[in-house]
Formats: structure tokens, C-alpha cells, sequence
């Protein structure tokens, strides 16, 4: 559980130069955009991929012991806490998908309000 609040950690903190980014009205060179879209890249990737498949792993190991600490969970102990697994990981990957949509968009909107984009 450790390295999934690590991994989480590390990613906001990552994330954090985004918000500055996103204010600025500089407009960005080739450079600094190839740099960002790696950022961005690399965040998608931790969020999507990495966190997800961490909580699976976290999962596997633990199942046996958060069935025994709790009675009602006793379906557990054999395969069915392999669909609870998969709804609680799919259920956090789609959270992380939509809000990286949404503020794609929100974004989108803000440069297309300040007459930025050219349709």
C-alpha cells in the first residue's frame, strides 16, 4: 500500500508545474510543448496504468487478511474477491480518466474564450 500512496504522491507533485503551465498566457515554443506533452505522457501512464495495476497487485496479496479482519466479507477468501477487485480498480482508473478529460476541456475552453484557437 505503500508504493500505491508513493506512486500517487510522486504524480501530483509532477502534476503541480502543470497548474502554472496552464495559467500563463505565454504562448509555448516547439521546445517547451514536446516537453509538456512528455510530462503529460508520463502522468497519463502513472494514473492510468501504473496506479491501477499497483492496487491489483496490493489486492492479490491482501485479500486473505482484509477477509479475515471482516466477517462479512467471507466471499473472499475464494475467487470472488476477483470482481471486487476489478470493479474497485476500473472504477479508480475511469475517476482518473475522466478528470484528466475534463480538465483537458476546461482547459480547451479557457484558450478558446481567450481567442487562441483559430477555427
Amino acid at each position: 500500500m505503500l508504493t500505491i500512496a508513493l506512486i500517487t504522491a510522486l504524480s501530483v507533485l509532477m502534476a503541480l508545474p502543470l497548474i502554472r503551465i496552464a495559467r500563463s498566457d505565454k504562448r509555448l515554443t516547439w521546445t517547451s510543448a514536446i516537453l509538456l506533452a512528455t510530462l503529460i505522457g508520463i502522468l497519463v501512464t502513472l494514473f492510468i496504468a501504473e496506479i491501477p495495476s499497483r492496487m491489483l497487485y496490493w489486492f492479490d496479496a491482501e485479500h486473505g487478511n482484509i477477509a479475515d479482519k471482516y466477517s462479512f466479507l467471507g466471499f473472499m477468501k475464494g475467487d470472488g474477491y476477483m470482481y471486487v477487485r476489478d470493479i474497485v480498480v476500473n472504477t479508480v482508473q475511469g475517476i482518473f480518466f475522466v478528470i484528466m478529460c475534463a480538465l483537458t476541456y476546461l482547459w480547451g475552453e479557457r484558450q478558446r474564450k481567450a481567442g487562441k484557437f483559430k477555427s
